[in-house]
C-alpha cells in the first residue's frame, strides 16, 4: 500500500533549535493542521520534542518477502550511495542475498556503508572481509571496550538509498521473516519505505551514527524537495529519551481506542502507569503481545505484569500463530507509530532506535487493520479470570524473569 498527501510545505529542522522545532518555507514556526489527525500529530511531536518532516510517499510492506523485494529493488537502484544500519543480518539465503547485492552495488561504484550491531550480527563476522575487499565500508556500531554499557548498541533496520528513499522498522534480514524460507511461521513485521525529505532526515539520523563508530562522513546529498505527508520522526538515542516520550504523549492523547502490538512488552512504570490511567478514563487498550517469543524472560517478564493491567481493565491477547515482531500503535485510528522500539527500557533508554508517527489515513487504517483485524483474529484474549489457571502460565519463570523486568 502507497500513500502521498500534500501538505504546507517542505520543512527541515532549524540549526541551534530544540528538536521539532521547524521552519515552514511558507512562513510560520509550524505547519497548520488540517484534520484531528494532523492536529493530534502536532500535539504528540510538541510534547515529545520530535523532528517534524514531510514524506511525498509512504508504502507499507507487512509481508516479509515483499520487503525484501522492495530493498532488492532499491540497492539495485542506487546510483550514489547507499546507507545501511541493521541490528540482525543473519548468515542464512536473505542475509547471504543482501549482502551479495552491497557488493555488486559497491562494484559499479555505489558508496555502500554498512553499519552492524555487534551482538545482533556477530555471526556474519567471517563474511566482512569479503565485502570490504569489494568496496563496502563495514563497520561496527560503537565497537564495545570494557568500560562500555552492554545495552547501547543500534537495534536500527534502516536503509537510506541515495539520500531520498529510506525504509525503516522492525524486519531483520533473516530468514524467520521470509514466507518463502519460513512459510505460515514467519515472523509478523511491519517495514515502511518513505521518499521525499524524510528520507533525508533519516540519513542524517544514519551519518550521527556512523561518526560515532568512528567512520568518516560520507558524501554531501541534496536535500529533496517538495511537500508531502506530514510525519514525525523519533531520532537515535543521541537525541533523549524521546522514543519514550513519544508513547507516552500517544497513549495520553487517546481518547476512544489504543491498540498496541510489540514482541518485548516490558513498560516501566510511567508507561504503565498511563496506560492503566487510559483504560480508566475510557479508553479501550488492547495489547497483542505473542505466545511464541523467542526470548522466555521477555515473555514471563511480561506476564509478571498482567494483573496489575488486567485489573485496570487493559485488555491483552497473546498470539498464537506466529511470532509478533512488529512495534505498532494507532491510537483513536488518527495516528499511527511504527519503528523498531519496543516497549521497554532497553529500546527506551539504552538501544538507538528509529520511530515514525503519521496521522496519513491509509497507513493509520491498515496498521489499525493489521492488529484489530489480523492479529486479534489469531490470538487468544487473557482475562484476570482464565490467567490465573492458564495452562500455560509459568509462575517460577515469572518470578525468574522479574529482576530483568526491571532492569530492561
Amino acid at each position: 500500500m502507497q500513500t502521498s498527501g500534500m501538505g504546507e510545505a517542505a520543512i527541515d529542522t532549524v540549526p541551534g533549535k530544540r528538536p521539532g522545532f521547524l521552519r515552514c518555507t511558507g512562513g510560520g514556526a509550524w505547519p497548520r493542521a488540517t484534520d484531528a489527525g494532523q492536529r493530534r500529530l502536532l500535539t504528540i511531536a510538541q510534547d515529545a520534542g520530535l523532528d517534524l518532516v514531510h514524506a511525498r510517499s509512504l508504502e507499507l510492506c507487512h509481508s516479509g518477502d515483499a520487503h525484501f523485494a522492495r530493498l532488492a529493488a532499491a540497492v539495485a537502484g542506487a546510483e550514489r550511495e547507499l546507507c545501511i544500519e541493521m541490528y540482525q543480518i543473519r548468515p542464512d539465503p536473505i542475509g547471504w542475498r543482501v549482502c551479495a547485492a552491497l557488493a555488486q552495488a559497491a562494484c559499479r561504484g555505489v558508496e555502500v556503508r554498512l553499519l552492524l550491531d555487534r551482538f545482533g550480527s556477530a555471526r556474519i563476522e567471517p563474511w566482512l572481509a569479503t565485502l570490504a575487499s569489494h568496496g563496502v565500508a563495514v563497520r561496527w556500531y560503537q565497537p564495545w571496550r570494557p568500560w562500555s554499557n552492554p545495552f547501547h548498541r543500534t537495534h536500527r533496520k534502516l536503509v537510506v538509498a541515495d539520500g531520498r528513499l529510506a525504509s525503516l522498522g522492525g524486519i531483520n534480514l533473516a530468514a524467520e521473516f521470509s514466507e518463502t524460507f519460513a512459510g505460515d511461521h514467519a515472523w509478523r513485521d511491519v517495514g515502511v519505505w518513505i521518499e521525499g525529505p524524510a528520507a533525508w532526515q533519516l540519513r542524517r539520523q544514519f551519518d550521527l551514527a556512523w561518526a560515532a563508530s568512528g567512520g568518516a562522513p560520507g558524501p554531501t546529498v541534496a536535500v529533496p524537495g517538495g511537500a508531502g505527508t506530514l510525519c514525525a520522526l523519533a531520532g537515535p538515542r543521541s537525541a533523549g529519551a524521546n522514543q519514550a516520550r513519544a508513547y507516552l504523549a500517544l497513549v495520553a492523547t487517546a481518547r476512544s481506542e489504543l491498540l498496541l502490538a510489540t514482541p518485548y512488552f516490558l513498560p516501566d512504570r510511567r508507561l504503565r502507569g498511563e496506560l492503566v490511567r487510559a483504560s480508566r478514563r475510557g479508553v479501550r487498550v488492547t495489547v497483542v503481545v505473542p505466545r511464541l517469543s523467542d526470548i522466555w524472560w521477555f515473555k514471563h517478564g511480561a506476564r509478571s505484569r498482567y494483573e496489575e493491567l488486567l485489573a485496570a481493565g487493559v485488555g491483552i491477547w497473546e498470539r498464537c500463530d506466529r511470532m509478533v515482531h512488529a512495534k505498532v500503535a494507532v491510537a483513536d485510528g488518527l495516528v499511527a507509530a511504527v519503528g523498531s522500539t519496543n516497549l521497554n527500557r532497553l529500546s527506551f533508554y539504552g538501544n538507538s532506535e528509529t520511530l515514525m508517527l503519521t496521522a496519513a489515513r491509509p497507513v493509520v487504517a491498515e496498521l489499525r487493520s493489521l492488529i484489530a483485524d489480523e492479529s486479534l483474529s489469531a490470538a487468544e484474549r487473557v482475562t484476570r479470570r482464565t490467567w490465573r489457571v492458564h495452562p500455560d502460565r509459568r509462575p517460577l519463570a515469572e518470578l525468574m524473569a522479574s529482576p530483568a523486568a526491571l532492569l530492561l
